[in-house]
């Protein structure tokens, strides 16, 4: 059983085949198979080759998985795909080893990616570090969004994020499943995500900084992180930004259920869990947050940056700027206090 995918077309046993594939042309090239009706789709699993097809009409197949070791699925196959499969010349799990960073992430969240080539996605399934299938696909190209300029302010943060993105690919490879770093925003992302009430919008400064990068969603943790103390707080990709918001909100106490608030009222203004002013940029994933302060006390600072500890209820003042907190970090990064990637290179578990 051979497959092959090229700049000019997709071959199955020598059959040049495009999506979406006649099932008629499938059971030709690959002979009689097991078909399942479900409620949205039909599943066809050829188990003597390890493939399985998948049709929303059982007319033409939209996707073909190779099933290597997928689970105990009732269309999984009986066999695994032990065929060829030449991905642009190269046999494709050779390819896969050394051209990593060529990796297309599909979809939110996705750990593995898929190799593009010829309209054609070749997708990855992982588990505990194996690749189990590989889902073959049409792919239609993203249209690439335009990148927003960076108003004369804040073109500093041009130079920091730079600064910051090269410590990091000192530690953290590109090719590692936490490496999360995306191009910055659009005009549209802003207009979608930037509002997140009636007068309360992300501030300018932020909004900048995620002009230039952005990160994508990862459920575990990401390499684009900020050390206060012993903790770390990942930064959270700006179109999540307003549901953190809204989850600090939920916490806000009745009055007469507030405990003592020990904080420096000084410089910090709030009456309850959290000034609705605060926005979260980076989070602890168990509750605590990094917040950008657009509402300060007297002596406070219009965005110095606030420690949100959930458990504590301590609310403190980590840098007395955006900027400050950056610098911040990359010095860290700089004078190798970089423990907190260890679990990201997998250093506790070698050791």
């Amino acid at each position: 059983m051979k497959f092959s995918l090229s700049k000019t077309d997709f071959k199955i046993n020598d059959i040049t085949v495009q999506f979406p594939i006649a099932i008629t042309v499938l059971k030709q090239t690959l002979g009689e198979c097991r078909h399942l009706k479900k409620q949205y789709n039909h599943i066809y699993t050829w188990d003597n080759h390890g493939i399985v097809a998948f049709s929303k009409e059982g007319i033409n197949a939209e996707n073909i998985l190779l099933d290597l070791n997928f689970g105990n699925y009732d269309y999984c196959s009986e066999n695994p795909f032990t065929g060829e499969f030449i991905f642009d010349g190269h046999e494709l799990f050779a390819f896969f080893a050394s051209n990593k960073s060529q990796l297309v992430k599909l979809f939110k969240g996705d750990k593995t990616g898929a190799f593009i080539l010829n309209g054609i996605s070749v997708w990855f399934d992982k588990e505990d570090d194996k690749i189990t299938a590989i889902d073959i696909s049409a792919y239609e190209e993203k249209e690439k969004k335009e990148k927003m300029p960076v108003a004369e302010k804040f073109k500093h943060f041009d130079s920091l994020w730079k600064e910051w993105i090269e410590e990091i690919n000192k530690i953290v490879p590109k090719d590692n499943d936490y490496y999360n770093l995306s191009d910055g925003i659009s005009l549209e992302d802003l207009e979608q995500h930037s509002i997140l009430e009636d007068k309360i919008t992300i501030p300018e400064a932020l909004q900048n900084f995620y002009k230039i990068q952005n990160v994508e969603y990862d459920a575990v943790t990401s390499a684009f992180q900020f050390l206060i103390g012993d903790w770390t707080y990942d930064l959270i990709p700006f179109e999540d930004i307003k549901e953190e918001w809204n989850g600090i909100q939920d916490l806000q106490f009745d009055e007469d259920d507030l405990p003592e608030l020990e904080i420096d009222f000084d410089k910090i203004q709030t009456n309850n869990y959290a000034n609705p002013k605060w926005i979260p940029f980076a989070t602890g994933r168990n509750g605590d947050y990094l917040l950008y302060d657009t509402d300060p006390a007297e002596k406070g600072k219009f965005g110095q940056i606030i420690e949100l500890q959930n458990e504590s209820w301590e609310r403190n003042i980590v840098a007395e700027s955006f900027e400050e907190l950056l610098k911040n970090e990359i010095n860290n990064l700089k004078t190798g206090k970089t423990e907190h990637f260890d679990f990201i290179i997998g250093k506790d578990e070698t050791d």
